[in-house]
């Protein structure tokens, strides 16, 4: 008996490992209630809908992991919907601008609710950048908004990401870092933003402006779409 019962613990133990790996691989969509704090420290802080620490520090860990695999490395931050960091990792080899550049990315993301990549093409323009300066944006590719079941919970920016490459061999941008742990841990996210030629003049303003955060109204045909591969160096 004793030895039946140990092989149905096994078994279960089995199951719910592979259950995990699932959620892990990033098949799979996890829901709400999974992604942000509940019970009594939501009560503390008087709200629902920001990410857990725990799920903020597995997204810090995809992208630690994702880095170590390939010798690379890269500063990424995790900030919640009022704007404090939740969780956040400086890995050796980052430098002063690569650390705040990260932070920064996240700070934008959150303040936009749209990637940052995406912001870079919506703002396009030489004027729509400098008239944004007074709000501290930072318009450059690496930081998403975290979404889950069209809450947003948090934000996240990676900056520095160098030598890193993805699970297929490619080299990877701080962009595609933070989409890479978003889908790992959360499952499956929103294509990357495609990129749009530098309008440094405004020649072609108005062109290509998509989603959220105003600005003129897109052609037929135009628009940021979702997430896209880099859009420039990474910082």
């Amino acid at each position: 008996m004793k030895r039946g019962f140990g092989v149905v613990l096994l078994i279960v133990a089995v199951s719910l490992a592979g259950a995990a790996n699932g959620w892990a691989q990033g098949a799979n969509k996890l829901p709400l209630e999974k992604a942000v704090i509940s019970g009594d420290m939501a009560k503390r802080v008087l709200t629902r809908t920001q990410i857990s620490a725990d799920i903020a520090q597995q997204i810090v860990n995809a992208c630690v992991d994702l880095a170590k695999a390939s010798n690379g490395t890269l500063s990424v931050f995790v900030l919640a919907p009022d704007g404090e960091i939740v969780a956040s990792h400086r890995m050796d080899g980052q430098n002063t601008i690569n650390t705040r550049t990260g932070y920064k990315k996240a700070q934008t993301a959150l303040m936009l609710r749209i990637p940052t990549h995406q912001a870079v093409n919506q703002f396009g323009t030489l004027d729509a950048k400098i008239i944004r300066l007074s709000l501290d944006m930072y318009l450059v590719a690496g930081g998403l908004p975290i979404v889950v079941d069209d809450q947003m919970i948090g934000a996240i920016g990676v900056g520095g990401a160098g030598g890193v490459k993805g699970p297929d061999g490619s080299n990877f941008g701080d962009e595609q870092v933070a989409n890479y742990a978003l889908t790992k841990v959360l499952g499956p996210q929103p294509p990357i933003t495609a990129n749009q030629p530098a309008d440094p003049l405004g020649q072609n303003a108005g062109q290509g402006r998509g989603g959220a955060g105003g600005g003129a109204a897109a052609p037929a045909g135009g628009g940021g779409g979702g997430r896209g591969g880099r859009g420039g160096a990474a910082q």
